[in-house]
């Protein structure tokens, strides 16, 4: 028994080395699992390699369909392959169990044993006999546990290579499934490429023989473009040939506008005379018993003549332009541009205004302030040579502009512009002597010099209405019975207008004077005493002066009156004949006026009988006989 039982025992020790052996057998499998693993990394490599070889995929599509179905059948017959597998592992498990059921009993039967070694010695003879027999068959039993050993793990080995087996087919079957389809899609996108590729080289063809067509098109035209550059260029010349020649047609052009301008003028009378009737006041209209003016309507005389009726006896009269009562500032001014364009021409114009008090003097002259659609003679003049200033800088002419203002009160020279006006008052006649003096000089061109007078550079019409301003609230004004607020003073505004032509190097020098003359009015009428009493002396002297001026002219008598008043001799060169020259008669419409009205139409026709000498133009600096071709 006690051999037995070592035998037993070393048969468990070996059993039990056979039990680890069969753990190392297992890592051994595990490992074989890693390679299996690492194989299948590179069967994706190899993947990646198939999908770089995505060229020659569509050679492939065919084989590997057939493949497919090979595989297919192979899985079947390793399917049923797998089936008998799996029922000889189930009896080979069932043997297991059997032989661990045997191994159970067999250890219980050395616990019986032990327990027995006591009781067994008795038997040992028995037992070595026992011995004998059990040895034979421990050693039969041994061959049939390693036979049965040696099958489990051959069966084993072989289920496991089968399942390797099974699981790369799976593997591999999902894979070509997978990669048959991306190299399905790929062989469509291929195909779209291939065809839109195809496409695009039909189209690329069809633009290259397009290109060779335009080409030889292009070749033909160059020649042609050549042809007609040359032909454009020669065009060019001839247009550049042109324009110079229209350039020079331009200037003598311009030219020949100020020859003819100037040639209308003096066909009009260098001296002319325009008769301006002002609207009846509120208060005149209702003393008025008839009206004390008409106006013939026969072709010599429509737009020209007037007649005033007095105690019965009618007064007929013609001039230049007769302007009606309802006439407007802008109407008025249509008629006078022409001689404010010869200033720009470099001519000297004199434009006055004489007339009784009250007769629209002032309103003709300068218009109602804050009124833009009455303004006068004196802004509308401004605003035109501003405007045609600025049209002919593109012909190269600029020009430079000076003003001064003043005014005669009582012979005594006032400057309305000078910053001094703090001592203004104080330099008013102080016990008959005048506080300052300026003096009148002409020289042998023809040009007038105030000494003193204050001379401003404008350049804009703004700026000279800033003046304008600025020298009616300097103006002497005072209250008659004939006025309220009659001007007592002789206004001059002077305009000097000083002209080049850089590209024709030709020079202009002209003069603008514009004057709003203070009322004449009878003593009786005036009502004036102290120093309206004066003012009103001085202006009639100085009127009369003007008249005796004027009759001495229309008699070409030899000696003219020039130097018997301020007024007079500050005119000479607008009334001997250095100037175009027109003077604005206005009347009044008033009843109780028409004496004064009467002689004011007297005074202005034989104005407008007057002959003077011909007006020069001053061209570098010399003044130049209109009726011969200036440069």
């Amino acid at each position: 028994m006690r051999k037995n039982c070592t035998s037993l025992q070393e048969k468990l020790i070996k059993e039990e080395a056979e039990k680890s052996a069969a753990v190392e057998s297992l890592v051994k499998e595990r490992e074989a699992r890693l390679d299996i693993e690492r194989s299948h990394t590179t069967l994706s490599e190899d993947l990646g390699r198939t999908e770089r070889e995505i060229q020659s995929a569509n050679q492939k599509i065919s084989s590997l369909n057939e493949m497919y179905k090979r595989l297919q059948e192979y899985i079947t017959s390793l399917q049923q392959y797998n089936g008998k597998l799996h029922t000889e592992l189930s009896s080979v498990e069932d043997e297991l169990k059997r032989v661990e059921k045997e191994k159970a009993t067999a250890a219980e039967n050395i616990a019986m044993l032990r327990g027995q070694l006591t009781l067994s010695i008795s038997s040992q003879e028995e037992a070595t006999k026992q011995k004998d027999d059990l040895a034979s068959e421990v050693y039969s039993m041994r061959g049939e546990l390693k036979q049965v050993r040696d099958d489990r793990d051959c069966q084993l080995s072989r289920a496991q290579t089968l399942n390797a087996d099974l699981m790369k087919l799976k593997e591999s079957r999902e894979n070509s499934s997978i990669e048959l389809d991306s190299l399905t899609l790929k062989a469509n996108e291929l195909k779209e490429k291939t065809s839109l590729k195809e496409n695009q080289i039909k189209a690329l063809q069809e633009k290259l023989a397009a290109a060779e067509k335009k080409l030889q098109v292009t070749d033909i035209s160059v020649f042609e473009t050549r042809t007609e550059f040359e032909g454009q260029k020669k065009f060019v010349d001839e247009l550049q040939r042109r324009l110079e020649d229209t350039e020079f047609k331009l200037i003598e052009g311009e030219r020949l506008r100020k020859k003819l301008h100037n040639t209308i003028l003096e066909l009009k009378g260098n001296i002319r005379v325009f008769c301006r009737v002002r609207p009846l006041l509120s208060d005149e209209s209702r003393s008025t018993e008839g009206k004390i003016f008409s106006y013939p309507t026969s072709m010599e005389a429509s737009g020209r003549g007037i007649d005033l009726s007095q105690n019965g006896q009618k007064h007929s009269f013609t001039f230049d332009k007769v302007f009606i009562q309802d006439v407007s500032q802008e109407e008025i001014f249509v008629e006078v541009s022409q001689l404010v364009q010869s200033a720009l021409d470099g001519y000297k114009v004199c434009i006055f205004a004489y007339g009784q008090t009250g007769s629209g003097k002032t309103y003709t002259m300068m218009g109602k302030p804050g009124h833009p659609d009455e303004k006068g003679l004196i802004p509308r003049s401004l605003e035109q040579i501003f405007q045609t200033k600025q049209s002919q800088q593109p012909q190269g002419w600029k020009y430079e502009m000076q003003v001064s203002m003043l005014e005669i009160y009582n012979e005594t020279i006032r400057d309305l512009l000078s910053t001094n006006r703090s001592s203004y008052d104080a330099t008013r006649l102080e016990n008959g002597t005048p506080g300052k003096q300026y003096t009148i000089k002409h020289d042998a061109n023809g040009n007038t010099q105030v000494s003193d007078l204050t001379v401003v550079d404008v350049h804009s019409a703004k700026e000279v209405a800033f003046l304008l301003n600025q020298a009616a609230n300097s103006r002497s004004v005072g209250k008659t019975q004939m006025n309220e607020q009659s001007s007592r003073s002789h206004f001059v505004f002077t305009l000097r207008i000083y002209g080049v032509n850089e590209s024709t190097d030709q020079q202009v020098q002209g003069v603008l004077n514009l004057i709003d003359l203070a009322g004449s009015e009878r003593l009786s009428k005036s009502g004036s005493t102290g120093d309206r009493l004066k003012e009103t002396q001085a202006i009639n002297k100085s009127l009369s002066s003007l008249s005796d001026v004027i009759f001495a002219l229309a008699k070409k008598e030899d000696h003219v009156p020039f130097r018997n008043s301020k007024l007079t001799y500050l005119l000479q060169p607008c009334l001997g004949g250095d100037s175009k020259t027109l003077m604005f008669v206005n009347i009044s419409p008033d009843p109780s006026s028409v004496g004064e009205s009467l002689c004011s139409l007297r005074f202005a026709s034989r104005v407008n009988a007057c002959e003077i000498g011909t007006p020069r133009r001053q061209t570098n600096g010399r003044a130049t006989d209109s009726r011969l071709r200036y440069c």
